[in-house]
């Protein structure tokens, strides 16, 4: 499992082992798309660099998972016969937990895998650094991009990401879905998700969500600004586009799109006149 740790070692094969470790890579090919990569790595600069991308947001995603880890349920309430307590016991959601876990389980075996023992002081004594650090770690690693096993390191991280943004990045139960189209009002409306139409509480007239988040979407692509993938999906969903989240992150991964930026979670933000340009432009994935 193990690699030297001396770069300058060359790799042994050993012929015991199944076909996928003894096969060697094709030079100049990477083991993750397909597509070129320098003589002597296995992975492309543009998988390289997303994989480094996830390892570096991952310690700020980390917070936010600590917070949907509260369920923010309040037991004993008023009803006759509870007793109420001066802080009421914190409801844990158990999914989100074994997944900080597998994320853990995730990090100490990639570490492991890029510093073997003796590499580091406290690898010789069965130990390893905090979760953060070997975060950080691995990001910064050269060796990263030379990893002979290195796609299916690659695709279990690409699958963690995907599951820990569907948990922080949870649509709200009422949000906003753009301004008033009385040219003599404007006012910011808000509407329950799945809603089909929405009274202005200023003017009273009554609009299709539809019509209003198409207003929303011109609006957001003349200025230029930029949410979140699961923001950008949903937007354009309710204006009648085919969009997902999974799309818009197989763009990123494709060089098609670029983050214009992050929120403060930490979160890659995307341009919605970016986003709307490829859909425009029919393309398969």
């Amino acid at each position: 499992m193990y690699e030297p740790t001396n770069e300058s070692q060359p790799t042994t094969t050993n012929t015991t082992t199944n076909t996928s470790q003894t096969t060697p890579a094709l030079a100049g090919v990477c083991l993750v798309c397909g597509g070129e990569c320098a003589v002597g790595d296995t992975m492309c600069a543009r998988c390289d660099g997303l994989m480094r991308d996830w390892l570096r947001e991952y310690p700020s995603w980390l917070d936010s998972l600590h917070e949907f880890l509260d369920s923010t349920a309040h037991y004993g309430g008023h009803q006759p016969g509870r007793v109420n307590l001066p802080a009421a016991p914190t409801p844990i959601r158990l999914p989100v937990l074994d997944h900080m876990q597998a994320i853990e389980d995730a990090a100490i075996a990639l570490w492991r895998r890029l510093y073997a023992p003796p590499a580091m002081p406290w690898a010789t004594y069965g130990m390893h650094p905090p979760l953060v650090d070997m975060l950080r770690t691995c990001a910064g690693s050269p060796r990263l991009r030379r990893m002979p096993d290195i796609a299916d390191f690659y695709h279990e991280w690409e699958s963690m990401v995907r599951k820990t943004l569907d948990i922080i990045d949870v649509p709200p139960a009422k949000h906003g879905i753009g301004r008033c189209p009385n040219p003599l009002c404007g006012v910011e409306l808000t509407a329950a998700v799945g809603a089909v139409s929405v009274a202005c509480p200023v003017c009273g007239n009554t609009y299709r969500v539809v019509d209003v988040r198409l207003g929303f979407l011109r609006e957001c692509i003349e200025s230029g600004r930029a949410f979140t993938a699961g923001e950008c999906a949903e937007l354009l969903r309710e204006c009648g586009f085919q969009c997902s989240v999974n799309t818009i992150y197989s763009w990123r991964k494709r060089g098609r799109i670029q983050p214009a930026g992050r929120n403060e979670k930490g979160q890659p933000l995307y341009r919605l006149s970016d986003v709307h340009a490829r859909l425009a432009r029919h393309d398969v994935i």
